[in-house]
C-alpha cells in the first residue's frame, strides 16, 4: 500500500512563486517566478485568495481565487468567485491534496459573500472529475474561430511549443522515454506535415519519411479541435472518418493521441 503524504493547506507567502513557477510550467506553460508575480498582480490575485498545498516544506499544489461582480442584467450584479490556476506537482497527484485546497478556497469564497463560483476547464482532463465531485456542473463549451494563412508556420511553432512544455513536464518525459518514432499528419487542405521524437526532443521534418511509424489523415478544422480544445471525442471522429489512422501500432497511435492533445494522465 502506498504511504500517504503528509501535507497542510495554507495561504500564499512571499517566496512561494519560486516553487509555484515550476508547477505552473508543468501544468500550463513555461513561466518564470517574476512573470508569475506580475500575472498575479495584474489579475489581482491577493495572497489571502491564493491557496497552497504544502508537503515537505514546499508548495506542491495551488488554487487561485479572483472575485468579480457578475452582471446579471439591468443593474443587477452578484459576487462570484472565479477559480483559476488549479495545479499540482505531478509527483503529488492522486493524493487528495488539490481537492482539499479547493475545498478551503470555496469555503473562503462563501464566507466572504460570494454566491457562486465558476471556472473554465477542458472536459477530458483528470481535473474535471475533481470539479464534478465538488459540485461544479458543465454549463457551456467554448468555441474558437480561426483562419490559418500559413499553416506550415503554425505547425513549426506547435513543435517548438511541445519542446518547451517537455522541459517542465515530468509525466510525458517518462512516458516518451524509449519512444523514438516519426509521425505524419496528412491535412487535406495543405498536404502532409511530419515530425519525429528522438533523444528526448521533438523535431519537425522538412519531408515526411517514406515509412512513418504513424500516419494520421484529417482536415485543419478537426486537427485544430484536437490540439486546441478540451472537448473532443476521438472515437467519434474516427467512426465518422473525420480522423483516419492509416498506419501505426496501437501503442504508437496512443502516444500520438497524447502528444496531440497533451494529456498524459489516465
Amino acid at each position: 500500500m502506498e504511504k500517504s503524504t503528509e501535507y497542510r493547506v495554507r495561504n500564499y507567502k512571499d517566496g512561494d512563486e519560486i516553487h509555484l513557477a515550476k508547477i505552473y510550467s508543468e501544468c500550463f506553460e513555461p513561466v518564470t517566478p517574476r512573470r508569475l508575480k506580475q500575472w498575479h498582480r495584474r489579475m489581482k490575485v491577493l495572497p489571502q485568495n491564493l491557496f497552497i498545498g504544502e508537503a515537505k516544506g514546499k508548495p506542491v499544489s495551488a488554487v487561485e481565487m479572483v472575485f468579480k461582480d457578475l452582471h446579471m442584467g439591468e443593474g443587477v450584479y452578484i459576487r462570484t468567485a472565479g477559480v483559476s490556476g488549479v495545479c499540482t506537482d505531478s509527483d503529488y497527484r492522486r493524493k487528495g491534496i488539490v481537492t482539499n485546497v479547493m475545498k478551503l478556497s470555496l469555503n473562503n469564497a462563501e464566507n466572504t459573500g460570494a454566491s457562486n463560483s465558476s471556472l473554465y476547464t477542458g472536459l477530458e482532463i483528470p481535473a474535471h472529475r475533481i470539479y464534478s465531485r465538488l459540485g461544479f456542473v458543465d454549463v457551456m463549451t467554448n468555441h474558437a474561430y480561426v483562419k490559418y494563412l500559413d499553416f506550415s508556420l503554425v505547425f513549426t511553432r506547435w513543435i517548438r511549443m511541445l519542446n518547451q512544455r517537455l522541459k517542465d513536464s515530468k509525466i510525458p518525459t517518462r512516458r516518451l522515454q524509449g519512444w523514438e518514432k516519426s509521425a505524419a499528419i496528412e491535412l487535406k487542405e495543405v498536404g502532409t506535415l511530419a515530425f519525429r521524437f528522438r533523444r528526448g526532443h521533438f523535431e519537425r521534418l522538412k519531408k515526411p519519411p517514406k515509412k512513418p511509424d504513424v500516419v494520421l489523415s484529417t482536415d485543419i478544422l478537426t486537427y485544430t479541435k484536437i490540439v486546441g480544445e478540451g472537448v473532443f471525442d476521438w472515437e467519434e471522429a474516427v467512426k465518422t472518418k473525420k480522423v483516419t489512422l492509416k498506419r501505426g501500432e496501437p501503442a504508437d497511435v496512443e502516444v500520438l493521441k497524447r502528444i496531440l492533445r497533451w494529456t498524459w494522465e489516465d
